[in-house]
């Protein structure tokens, strides 16, 4: 089976099944887990008072208490460690940890992985459960996608068996994240308590192939091939429909396809030497359930493209979900960039097939084609000339003879008193 079918089996099960966890020892599948409401065993854990916290025993026994089954006895420790337990970026950055032990965690608070895996594990054997440690590679801290996994295992994390049920949790990055100062964030992180197998692998890979938990285990090489995928890529919802390997090889430029939910909305940059490039760059649009992420490459060399999500009916901060490295070939030269687009755009659920590129020739004829749902006319106005395209359904198409200066694309929706911007080109 090659990496294409792995992946593409992986988010069918996901599809299918929703939260599976694969019994280790007899290949058992686990029944499908609903969401769980754990508030109430947080606000236990997050209150745990300091009489509480002076041995293992006695923080185990506190935070098992109020505990009506195992799950909730585990989401008590690991709520508190990821409460309580600080990253230790100054030991990780000068690679000096201090008492990584269990009992030296719990005095200090501050630990890198291998300490917030080793805690967990002696509370949860504490508190009567069965756990391991387990170590491998991650794509943590300065990870870029597509890098080969060189160098002895680089992180901890830890499976815990329920009801004959092996699950995965990691509490280092349910904790928080280091970010681009060097600094630990605390973030909660939901994703990495009791993750799916199937989406833990985008990013765990143990040194043991049995603790990835699957039925049909992947090798270090197609982890490394692996899409970068971040939590909330399986937050939104999201499933790849092309590019199912972390690195792609162009030209110029690239087309990806991804499905997602209608409340989903996608947007992407690029970055080249750790710099942001100009926005017009990339470009993003939707169909149906289908999202299309373009990028245009102005010179040979290596690209990163992150695509960030967000839920339109909740929240307007964008989420990074994943990550491509690019290696483009030939690049297309100074005059690209895809055209400017305005709110209207997106809000009309407007699909545009071409022209891509921004910047269009003066004294060249340009064949405009765009899909807008809902309107009764469409124009393109250029040095105050107006051209009607032609309406066909959804469908508005024709060719106009560019001038320089702005090429503004409009539309007229019912009930509305004025045109609406869709698109910006300049002629130059």
């Amino acid at each position: 089976m090659n990496l294409k079918q792995h992946i593409m089996k992986l988010f069918l099960i996901l599809a299918f099944w929703g939260m599976i966890a694969s019994d280790l020892v007899f290949g058992k599948i686990a029944p499908v887990h609903q969401p769980v409401d754990y508030k109430k065993i947080d606000r236990h854990a997050l209150n745990t008072p300091k009489s509480a916290e002076q041995s293992f025993e006695s923080l185990a026994l506190y935070l098992s208490q109020p505990a009506r089954n195992d799950f909730e006895k585990t989401r008590a420790i690991y709520r508190w460690i990821t409460e309580n337990i600080n990253y230790d970026t100054k030991g990780f950055f000068s690679g000096r940890y201090g008492d990584l032990s269990a009992k030296g965690v719990l005095k200090s608070r501050t630990a890198v992985c291998e300490g917030y895996a080793g805690l967990f594990e002696r509370l949860a054997s504490a508190a009567g459960l069965e756990v391991v440690k387990i170590s491998g590679f991650a794509k943590g801290y300065g990870y870029v996608a597509g890098s080969p996994i060189i160098g002895p295992s680089n992180h901890a994390w830890n499976a815990i068996k329920i009801n004959g049920l092996w699950h995965l949790l990691d509490c280092t990055w349910g904790a928080g994240y280091v970010d681009s100062q060097g600094r630990f964030v605390r973030r909660f992180e939901e994703h990495y308590f009791f993750t799916p197998p199937e989406e833990f692998i985008y990013n765990h890979f143990p040194e043991n192939s049995r603790w990835q938990l699957l039925e049909q285990p992947i090798s270090k090489a197609e982890y490394e091939k692996l899409i970068y995928l971040r939590p909330a890529f399986f937050k939104y919802g999201l499933k790849p429909e092309s590019h199912f390997q972390a690195k792609i090889q162009t030209d110029h430029q690239v087309s990806i396809t991804f499905s997602a939910p209608d409340n989903v909305l996608l947007t992407a940059n690029l970055e080249q030497n750790y710099r942001k490039l100009d926005g017009y760059l990339t470009f993003s649009q939707k169909h149906d359930h289908r999202y299309n992420i373009q990028a245009f490459f102005p010179r040979a060399g290596s690209y990163v493209l992150r695509v960030f999500a967000t839920d339109k009916k909740k929240s307007a901060n964008y989420q990074g979900v994943l990550e491509y490295k690019v290696e483009a070939k030939k690049g297309m030269g100074k005059k690209i960039g895809f055209p400017e687009t305005y709110g209207t755009f997106h809000k009309k659920k407007v699909y545009l097939y071409g022209p891509m590129n921004g910047n269009l020739k003066s004294g060249d004829v340009q064949k405009f084609k765009l899909m807008v749902p809902g309107a009764e006319n469409v124009i393109i106005i250029n040095r105050g000339r107006v051209i009607e395209l032609k309406k066909q359904g959804e469908l508005f198409a024709g060719e106009v003879k560019v001038k320089k200066g702005k090429v503004t694309v409009c539309a007229e929706f019912p009930g509305e008193k004025s045109y609406a911007s869709l698109l910006r080109y300049i002629g130059f």
